[in-house]
């Protein structure tokens, strides 16, 4: 707590202006501002930062779960992972690895991102399927039509340096448009080694590499608007200390379409369709030394294919807009673990695993009176999920192994492994204009979640687990009941003259919430036991509640000057025995001063973590420490269109460790296996870009 006194006490007093970001940053957008509303900014952690998942640290209430250095695993108010509705230019992209190695804010590199909004507090149902964590959406850069006949050709290049991990960031934006047709073409090449901390220690492995590009074409005249978009990701070796294993690759591509019509009268369509198709491969031998246990070679190849379909109507009702949305999904997973060195050992992690989903929704939002605005939404969902049949080469062993590995396989595959749920969300939100600087927000809702593919088809025990990073191996439940939370927010906005204070409160109560348990099962603890050393837990339904309040504030000081800053507290806990709930971030805050001329700007930047103590007993999670980093960043224009950034991150060199990243699995690192994967040291950034 005494690292968090000085800026609580700033934060209590101010609030937050808009800060415009340089041209090849992501912006950040929070929906959710009365009296501000659409959009709301704030500038870059840092231009040269690779993972788009980094920059959610600076959204009230968000915060990342990270495995490995591209493995960020997105989080809001303790709830994170699918949990969390994550869309890529309207797709809801699915992780490739059953480790969520690969997770959706990973398939587009930061230097070709557009935007990531987070709706604040409870996300409209119109945002998506299974939002009950929250929406967040992604949105690339892409071309955009022009005015006039004549094409114009129009472009952005940009490159960083890191120096903590001698990283490497480019990325190339090419755009031909005029007012009836857009064209696009992208790339970018990331590169960097192990990072370092503590001067000469470094994180290994949590080198990376990653390729990426994108095409596009879009068509507009009269009413109708449509495009076509193709993006292909490779990522190369690309270390995951939390992980069992490292990334080998992780490639494929994602096309999407989209039309929309103007109906006119306030009347509109809107369909989109994308498709993904993936493959990837892991292995604990290749960034490690052999992997936690010595001379066991394991590599796990693992594939996700499918897509979707929308279609969203809207049209004006009373004094609002009505929208009616119809939504599918449809995708398969496969997961075969070998060992390279035996060509007879095989273990059908998962086979022929199919999740789909099929939505309905129905949404109003706008005016019941003078200052008294209302969203109103329900959405029904049915959640569809079959796995094949299962095998290992384990259950032909002469030995107890053998026979207990068998057990475990034939339980599954003479199981009814096909099973349905229908799950029904309800959205509420009011809010009323109090005075012209001071309005309230009241919301309720109601969200549901069917449980993961891992949770309910893991059927040997594994640590195949979304990314927990526990170190714990798990096994599934296929009767698994779907997650329900009943969700309260109450929030204040003020805004006056240079000042902007936006504190909200939430609760939230989850019935049937997912969690790890010891397990029963006989055969699955003696294997566990002769694997790991330890039993299995076993995912099961338990009762859990979150609760907590996220600001956001600001103050112009003068010219030229501006502060601004978050809060975040979370108590995440079960209501059955107490226990609390894994990776939730103790109270947190940042505070930024910022003076900005026309042609540079500096900042200095502050973030502050308390110590967490409330920690999972269930998987033996560690309490951290707290810590406090501070951070310099400069923008410099030498020219029209040219902009060059230069920042010292972590100034002071601190040795921390963030609660919501895990343990090192990994041992050939100057962190210790079974420590918390410490944070990247003192790093020193430059970047430079030019817009055409």
């Amino acid at each position: 707590m005494r690292y968090l006194y000085p800026f609580l006490f700033l934060s209590c007093s101010l609030s937050i202006p808009l800060v415009q970001a340089a041209d090849e940053v992501p912006t950040i957008i929070v929906k959710g501002s009365v009296l501000r509303p659409g959009e709301f900014i704030v500038a870059p952690q840092s231009s040269a930062l690779n993972d788009t998942s980094s920059l959610l640290k600076r959204v009230p209430g968000a915060n990342v779960n990270r495995n490995g250095t591209l493995t960020g695993i997105a989080s809001y108010r303790g709830l994170f992972g699918n949990r969390v509705n994550v869309t890529v230019d309207n797709a809801s992209l699915k992780e490739t690895c059953p480790n969520s190695m690969d997770p959706a804010l990973s398939h587009i590199p930061a230097v070709l991102t557009e935007s990531l909004t987070v709706y604040r507090g409870i996300a409209p149902v119109s945002s998506g399927i299974e939002s009950l964590g929250g929406t967040m959406e992604v949105q690339a850069r892409k071309s955009r039509f022009s005015e006039g006949n004549e094409f114009e050709y129009h472009g952005l290049a940009s490159v960083g340096f890191s120096d903590a991990d001698d990283g490497v960031v480019t990325g190339i934006f090419n755009e031909f448009s005029n007012d009836t047709h857009r064209m696009h073409l992208n790339g970018s090449y990331e590169n960097g080694n192990n990072y370092e901390f503590d001067q000469n220690k470094s994180v290994s492995p949590s080198e990376y590499q990653r390729e990426a590009y994108s095409v596009g074409y879009g068509f507009k005249q009269g009413a109708h608007d449509i495009g076509f978009d193709y993006t292909n990701s490779d990522t190369g070796k690309t270390g995951t200390p939390s992980l069992p294993m490292d990334i080998v690759y992780a490639r494929g591509g994602v096309f999407s379409a989209d039309y929309s019509m103007d109906l006119g009268a306030g009347h509109q369509l809107e369909t989109s369709f994308f498709y993904q198709d993936m493959r990837h491969l892991m292995d604990n031998f290749s960034l490690r030394q052999n992997g936690i246990v010595s001379n066991k070679l394991r590599q796990s190849r693992s594939t996700v294919d499918g897509g979707g379909l929308s279609a969203a109507y809207h049209l004006p009702v009373y004094k609002g807009v009505m929208s009616l949305g119809l939504e599918s999904e449809l995708f398969n997973h496969d997961a075969l673990i070998s060992d390279p060195t035996s060509a007879m050992f095989y273990t059908d992690n998962f086979n022929g695993v199919e999740r789909d989903r099929f939505s309905a929704f129905a949404e109003w939002q706008g005016s019941i009176d003078d200052g008294l605005d209302m969203e109103l939404g329900v959405r029904l969902t049915q959640v569809d999920m079959d796995a094949g049949l299962v095998g290992s080469s384990m259950a032909m062993m002469p030995n107890p192994m053998g026979g207990l590995v068998s057990t475990l396989r034939d339980n599954f595959n003479n199981s009814d492994r096909s099973q349905s749920d229908n799950n029904v969300d309800l959205g509420f939100v009011l809010i009323k204009a109090l005075t012209d600087t001071l309005s309230v927000e009241a919301g309720f809702a109601r969200k549901n979640r069917s449980a993961s593919y891992q949770e309910r088809y893991l059927w040997l025990p594994l640590e195949a687990t979304a990314g927990l990073a526990d170190g714990r191996v798990y096994i599934g439940d296929i009767n698994l009941e779907a997650e329900t939370a009943y969700q309260y927010e109450l929030g204040l906005e003020y805004a006056s003259g240079n000042l902007y204070l936006a504190p909200r409160v939430f609760y939230h109560q989850v019935d049937d919430y997912i969690q790890g348990e010891a397990s029963t099962n006989i055969a699955a603890n003696n294997v566990a036991m002769m694997m790991t050393g330890d039993t299995a837990l076993k995912f099961s339904n338990v009762d859990a509640e979150l609760y907590g309040f996220d600001v956001e504030w600001g103050y112009v000081l003068a010219d030229h000057w501006a502060l601004d800053g978050t809060i975040s507290y979370l108590r995440g806990q079960r209501r059955d025995n107490g226990d609390n709930l894994y990776r939730i971030a103790p109270l947190n805050t940042r505070a930024q001063l910022n003076y900005e001329q026309n042609t540079w700007s500096i900042a200095a930047e502050v973030e502050a973590y308390a110590a967490q103590n409330d920690v999972a007993s269930y998987n033996n999670e560690q309490q951290t420490g707290g810590y406090s980093l501070f951070h310099l960043h400069a923008k410099y224009q030498p020219a029209n269109d040219f902009n060059i950034g230069l920042g010292v991150e972590n100034v002071f060199d601190k040795v921390y460790a963030d609660h919501t990243s895990a343990i090192n699995r990994a041992v050939n690192s100057d962190v210790a296996v079974g420590d918390k994967v410490v944070g990247i040291g003192r790093n020193i950034y430059v970047t430079a870009s030019y817009e055409w």
